[in-house]
């Protein structure tokens, strides 16, 4: 071909040279159509293998009934763009050694269509095929006496030439057009790519995504070189500081919105690496881009999660794993991530301008962010943003506030409602104290509502107090008697986190609760007032810890409080009711005096309420009516509570005693009546108590007139029906009474006794005396065994100081001793020997008196 160009006149070089030019660069016009005939051979025969059944694949038929037999009739279009690219390429590689040998002789006939060569003779030096890299690399020799310049010089049209075919359907073009532009690109000023940067980083993603393998390859290497390229354009250090602006406004919005949000895996963690490398080296040029670029950083943090972490969390309750637990661990991975890094380091050149951007674009995060991570993520945020800016941050406290607040009391999960209220105390401790105060005070009123308002109060509070404690010390009188009520909440979870508040805020129960009594007892009687259960319940319990710890501290306040609970107790009855009366009997305990003193009339009242209570058919409620009077018995010691009391406990005792002695129920309906059972009778070892403490504070002779009511009583409670701790109780009033006797006969030494004790004890000793022996042996109870003997005791050293007025049959004296030998607790033998003693002593005066 050189031979015909040498010898050829003036036009055949002309046309010689645009043939092979049209050839090479593809911009010929386009051929004709051509008919195809059955028999007109396509491929060479070999070129593309056999067909299914071993024949030849050549012709335009033979291809036709290859695509028939596979059931896709489109797969001749495809064979057939197949052969006219073989074709092509042929022609190309053809033209392309012709070309070189031509180019030296042509000279100055080549200058026109230089434009058009170069772009596509620099991507055909990477074409994938060696032979049309060889080829190309001779025209390129021949061509160019100075590579550098001439790229330089026609750097755009190259650069418009390979990001263009970088794009095609050919593979080969795509591949070789992403390996040109990663060797084009290095080293290259902002002048020169600034107007290419952002379709370099398309070409890149692009080609990263590709279908064929080698495509994608290619793409991994230039999105490394434009990635360096970028860095170094970006560096204030390496680049002056405008041509670095304009990188960076370039490239970082290109970088948040299609590469760190693209769905191919390794076009995202590629673009976060270099956003990560943008934010260390750009330093004041990201200002412009800091609200774009922490919105996008802080949703990626979830965005980007692996998957299978949300998939556990949904299965975690199936799985036995705590949430919690599984949520601290999600934010600890994302705080290790890449993204949180660039957190970081974006929090390092914030300044006061930014802020105008930053704060709106934090708050609608704040407001619907989507994601555990991201939602941690925005409040930790605002947390070391306000850490780091201190008093600038205070034209937005208003605003903040007012969106951190609400968002930590609807929100669910545990670890964002903490990251929140962080959030929400690191602000306030900038706020002006009108905020200050508004805030608190709508913090304190949420521990009247549910379960997860009262979780945020805590969990508030506990923030203020670590982060603001300087602002919370003005405001100790709001949030000290709401953390003190909030103890004693039902939920044991939220009562343990006012707990620990309490324990972190305070410095001893006593000196606190006297310092804001006034507070604490106005809040007490809200909550007692209030239409919640639970509110009026934790608020009893809150005066039954008052009494424990004040005492007689608390009787400024007794007449509010004992108002306030004896409105609430009539009526009704609800869950938990039975709180309202141990408060009483806490009030009565602490500032009896000062109760009586006040109104002497009072103690009768709260005995008249407390005895109707006691009738109540739940049995929980009866049980603690029964316990608060005898706490009022003993906190009054009023005589005259025996002559009211006692009547009332004798009544009760003896339906207790009907209802053990009704009929055996059927099988069918013994749930029934065990339930009915211990709803309407009393609880009997209670009543017991009670009619112990009537006897501790009772005049004898009041006693004395009780005798057989109290007698019996007596052989009720011991009677074989009733449990061993109805049985203790009645030993413990036994022995009160014994003492009471015993103090009067000491008191009247020298005289005679009065006939009534004499008559009591005589009783005691006949009638109750075998019942207390019997339960000896019945029940097998040590613990019963030796209060039984010291109540025989008590009751035969009695009788022995009567002795000398009444001459009696001792008839339980052998079944003492036969007790005695068979028993094994020693302290029990050792009561029943001295009751055998006294006994046989009173034999002996006996016989001698005879």
């Amino acid at each position: 071909m050189s031979v015909v160009y040498e010898l050829g006149d003036a036009s055949m070089k002309q046309n010689l040279v645009d043939a092979l030019v049209t050839t090479l660069t593809g911009s010929g016009k386009r051929k004709r159509t051509v008919k195809l005939a059955e028999d007109s051979e396509v491929f060479q025969e070999g070129a593309i293998g056999e067909g299914l059944g071993g024949g030849k694949l050549s012709t335009y038929k033979e291809l036709c009934n290859l695509a028939n037999e596979m059931g896709q009739p489109d797969l001749i279009y495809k064979f057939m763009d197949l052969a006219n690219y073989q074709v092509s390429l042929n022609s190309k590689r053809g033209a392309a050694f012709g070309f070189s040998k031509i180019a030296k002789q042509a000279g100055d006939a080549l200058k026109p269509h230089l434009r058009l060569l170069i772009p596509k003779l620099v991507r055909f030096q990477y074409d994938p095929d060696k032979n049309v890299q060889d080829a190309m690399a001779h025209i390129w020799k021949s061509l160019v006496a100075d590579p550098k310049r001439t790229i330089d010089e026609h750097l755009d049209l190259i650069f418009d030439d390979l990001l263009i075919q970088s794009g095609s359907r050919l593979w080969r073009s795509r591949e070789a057009s992403c390996l040109s532009l990663a060797d084009i690109i290095q080293g290259r000023k902002f002048d020169q790519v600034g107007k290419h940067l952002r379709r370099i980083w398309t070409a890149a993603f692009r080609a990263m995504d590709d279908i064929k393998e080698t495509v994608r390859t290619a793409g991994d290497k230039l999105c490394r070189s434009v990635t360096s390229l970028t860095i170094r354009l970006c560096d204030v250090t390496l680049t002056e500081i405008s041509d670095a602006r304009q990188s960076m406004d370039i490239v970082l919005p290109f970088l948040l919105a299609e590469g760190i949000l693209s769905k191919v895996d390794s076009i995202s963690k590629a673009s976060i690496g270099v956003v990560m490398k943008l934010v260390k080296g750009a330093g004041i040029a990201i200002r412009p881009h800091l609200s774009d670029l922490v919105s996008c950083m802080l949703e990626s943090l979830s965005s980007l999660e692996d998957q299978g972490l949300n998939y556990i969390e949904l299965h975690a309750a199936n799985a036995g794993i705590q949430t919690e637990k599984l949520e601290n661990l999600r934010i600890s991975i994302a705080k290790g991530s890449p993204m949180w890094d660039t957190l970081d380091l974006c929090i390092n050149v914030v300044d006061t301008e930014s802020l105008d951007q930053l704060v709106p674009h934090l708050a609608r995060l704040v407001r619907s962010g989507i994601g555990l991570n991201t939602r941690v993520g925005v409040a930790s945020f605002i947390s070391l943003l306000v850490q780091k800016i201190g008093m600038d941050i205070k034209p937005y406290t208003s605003m903040l506030l007012r969106l951190l607040f609400p968002v930590v009391k609807e929100e669910k999960s545990a670890a964002a409602k903490r990251a929140f209220a962080s959030a929400c105390a690191s602000v306030l401790k900038y706020a002006t104290p009108s905020q200050a105060q508004k805030l608190i005070e709508e913090t304190a009123a949420l521990h009247i509502d549910d379960k997860n308002s009262q979780i945020s109060c805590a969990i508030l509070l506990k923030s203020y107090s670590s982060v603001a404690s300087d602002v919370l010390s003005g405001y100790h009188a709001v949030i000290v008697p709401v953390i003190f009520i909030s103890r004693f909440e039902d939920d044991k979870y939220v009562s343990d986190l006012f707990e620990e508040l309490w324990e972190e805020n305070t410095s001893g129960d006593r000196v606190t609760l006297q310092l804001y009594l006034g507070e604490i007892v106005s809040l007490i009687c809200e909550g007692i007032a209030s239409s919640s259960w639970s509110s009026k319940r934790k608020s009893a319990k809150a005066i039954c810890k008052l009494g424990e710890i004040l005492g007689e501290s608390l009787s400024n306040y007794h007449h509010v409080l004992l108002e306030s609970i004896m409105k609430e107790v009539p009526g009704r009855l609800w869950e938990g009711k039975d709180a309202l009366l141990y408060a009483i009997g806490s009030i009565s305990t602490s500032c009896h005096k000062d109760i009586s003193a006040e109104d002497p009339t009072t103690p009768f009242a709260i005995v008249d309420m407390v005895s109707s209570a006691c009738r109540k058919k739940i049995k929980k409620y009866r049980e603690a009516a029964f316990s608060c009077l005898e706490q009022v018995i003993k906190a009054f010691r009023d005589p005259k509570f025996f002559n009211i009391i006692f009547p009332l406990l004798f009544e009760m005792c003896g339906s207790t005693a009907l209802n053990k002695s009704g009929q055996v129920p059927l099988p069918s309906d013994a749930s029934k009546e065990e339930s009915a059972d211990e709803s309407v009778s009393a609880p009997l070892d209670k009543v017991l108590d009670c009619v112990s403490s009537c006897i501790h504070v009772a005049h004898v002779n009041d006693i004395i007139e009780q005798e057989k009511n109290l007698v019996q009583l007596f052989t009720i409670s011991l009677s074989p029906g009733f449990p061993w701790t109805v049985k203790m109780s009645a030993f413990s009033s036994i022995k009160e009474l014994c003492s009471r006797l015993q103090k009067t006969l000491d008191d009247s030494a020298g005289t005679s006794p009065h006939a009534g004790i004499s008559s009591l004890i005589q009783e005691l000793f006949h009638t109750v005396s075998p019942k207390v022996v019997e339960c000896i042996s019945t029940v097998k109870i040590a613990q019963v065994h030796i209060s039984a003997s010291e109540c025989l005791l008590e009751i035969c050293k009695l009788f022995r100081q009567i002795s000398s007025v009444y001459s009696s049959n001792i008839g339980i004296k052998g079944e003492l001793v036969h007790q005695c030998e068979m028993e094994k607790n020693m302290e029990a033998k050792s009561l029943l020997k001295k009751c055998i003693d006294i006994l046989e002593n009173l034999e002996v005066k006996n016989v001698q008196a005879t």
